[in-house]
Order: structure tokens, then C-alpha cells, then sequence
């Protein structure tokens, strides 16, 4: 059931939920990924109405869960104040409805809480996250090089042209789930997105010869690392071309993909520290502890959330390359 899923993402135990499978307001908000207080606002705000026991204690059930995760997307992602978050709810008449590829459903994930940034994650040869402006210069540079105009990305992105323009302005966040969508719309990468390059030796075989071939091994302390923030940090495993795109992916408790996307491509997921649990089409829910793994085709949407109080560690293969 839907509630059964919400609770194991969220780590809670038959304890953890009120009466008919129902959320109490401290599981709902780690579920979601922002704090109690943060719901008590909504709630305030008009953003939703959860549902009242015979105690009046609050309660969340899965259609409470799906609107606070659009209200989620809406405010960090989009940035949009109480007053537009209202109006994009009611310009459907209903919460968006995730799909594939779509937007709408970007906010489906939990995450860490919106009241600060995500815990830093640690690591060899960390490098600091590209700022905000530096990323929203180069995004706005690929898309001219493109010849493509805000209104024409957000049609094929399913974000919407302010929110893209926030983004080239570094006034936005953004989320690995966005960077990845908009590196396939830009048929560019993310690395390039985030500025990340892998040291000379390693970059490609454009320099090698027939006596000097490309360097197979990449050895633990000469990765290169992608910093997009959030509590992720992922390190290149292989050297450039390939046709499998092997990384190691550090992520800090509750750090998330903020959002669902879908690529060409298979996947294989294997957890060597910590757990995490990935979502298929919102309709496979998948917890992973250390030593489990999962494969799946890269066309289904998916999207991800680290649990507990540690570190995840994960290898996370891409064939073709996806980052």
C-alpha cells in the first residue's frame, strides 16, 4: 500500500503511524523532507488541511502526502511564496500529478529540511561547490550556444521559464534531478553544467597513441569529483570515453535527487554504506541496505533519498554515460 511505502522510505516502524495507516506530523515532515513547523506554516498558510483525529491530533494520508510534496517542489524549487504556490495548485484544479519526465512530479522525493543547507559530505580530494552565479552563467552560456529560448527549455524540461531564468540568474537552487534534465535537453553533461573536469592525464585518449594508450586506472586520491551540493558528492571511477560511466556516490543523510527524472540507458545501483531508497515510476519502491542491489532500465522515472543518521555510500554505474 501507499502508506506502507511512505513509512518504510521515512525509516518508521508500525509505531510511527496513527490509526489506519495515517502519518502523525513528525513522520509526515521527515517523510517529506522539511520540519513539523514547516507543515504547522502550510497549514496556516491554507496550503493544506490535514486530517484531525478524535484527539485533534493531525494526521497525513496519502493524498495530504502527495499535495505537501508538490508544496515541497513549489517552494524550493521554484521559490514560489504561499500566494503562488496557491495559484499553481489551483491553476489545475488538483496537485500536479508526477509523470515521466515531468516536473510536476520533481518534488515527489524527500529531502533534507528547507530551514538550512544540506550537511556537507566528506570525502578525498573534495573540491567546493560551484556557486550559484558561475553555474547560472555557464547554463545560460549552453543555452545560447544552443539557440534555444527559456519558454523553449521549460516546454522540454517541464520547468517553468522563471524558474529557469532564477537559475541562470544564481538566484535559484538547483537539484540533481533538474541537472540532469537539463544536460540531456543541452546534450551537454552535467560535469560541464557544474564546471567539473577530470585531471589532465585522465580526461581522454585524445592525446594518447598506439605506444601510449588512455590511463586505465584512476587511482583513489586523483578522482575527479562533481560537487552539485545538497549533501551529494559523486567521484568518477573511469577514465573518459567509456561506454559505462561507473561513480562512487557519497550522499548525507537525507540528501535526495530533489525531484524524478528519466534518460536513455540501463542503471545498477550497489549500496556499500548506509541506506537509501529509490523510487521507479512512483510505483516500485526499493529500500537498499549495504550489499543489496538493483539494476533497472534508465527510461523508468526514478528518484532517490538517502536514510538514517550516516553517510551513503553507493557505486552507481550508467551505461550509456549519463553525467
Amino acid at each position: 500500500m501507499v502508506e506502507e511505502s511512505i513509512a518504510r522510505a521515512a525509516g518508521l516502524d508500525g509505531a510511527g503511524r496513527g490509526a489506519a495507516g495515517l502519518l502523525r506530523i513528525a513522520d509526515a515532515a521527515r517523510a517529506v523532507g522539511v520540519s513539523p513547523s514547516a507543515l504547522r506554516l502550510w497549514e496556516r498558510q491554507g496550503l493544506v488541511v490535514p486530517i484531525r483525529n478524535g484527539g485533534r491530533e493531525r494526521r497525513y494520508g496519502p493524498d495530504e502526502m502527495t499535495r505537501l510534496r508538490c508544496i515541497r517542489r513549489l517552494r524550493v524549487e521554484e521559490g514560489l511564496n504561499a500566494p503562488g504556490i496557491r495559484r499553481a495548485l489551483g491553476e489545475t484544479g488538483a496537485v500536479p500529478v508526477a509523470g515521466p519526465g515531468g516536473d510536476s512530479g520533481s518534488g515527489l522525493g524527500a529531502g533534507p529540511s528547507t530551514a538550512g543547507p544540506a550537511a556537507p559530505v566528506s570525502g578525498r580530494g573534495s573540491v567546493p561547490e560551484s556557486p550559484a552565479g558561475e553555474v547560472g552563467a555557464r547554463l545560460r552560456s549552453i543555452r545560447n550556444a544552443a539557440g534555444l529560448s527559456l519558454r523553449e527549455v521549460g516546454a522540454r524540461t517541464g520547468l517553468s521559464a522563471s524558474f529557469l531564468s532564477g537559475l541562470e540568474r544564481g538566484t535559484s537552487g538547483v537539484s540533481l534531478a533538474t541537472l540532469i534534465r537539463l544536460a540531456g535537453t543541452y546534450g551537454t553533461s552535467v560535469a560541464t553544467i557544474l564546471g567539473s573536469e577530470a585531471p589532465a592525464d585522465a580526461r581522454s585518449d585524445e592525446a594518447a597513441t598506439a605506444d601510449s594508450p588512455p590511463p586505465r586506472v584512476v587511482r583513489a586520491d586523483a578522482r575527479s569529483v562533481m560537487d552539485p551540493g545538497r549533501g551529494i558528492r559523486i567521484e568518477e571511477l573511469a577514465t573518459r570515453p567509456a561506454r559505462l560511466q561507473p561513480h562512487l556516490v557519497v550522499l548525507a543523510p537525507g540528501a535526495t535527487s530533489d525531484g524524478a527524472y528519466d534518460h536513455a540507458g540501463e542503471e545498477f545501483i550497489f549500496v556499500l554504506a548506509g541506506r537509501l531508497v529509490v523510487w521507479l515510476d512512483e510505483r516500485e519502491c526499493h529500500e537498499l541496505a549495504p550489499g543489496d542491489a538493483l539494476t533497472f532500465p534508465s527510461s523508468l522515472s526514478h528518484r532517490f533519498v538517502a536514510l538514517g543518521r550516516d553517510e551513503t555510500h553507493v557505486l552507481w554505474v550508467n551505461t550509456p554515460p549519463t553525467l
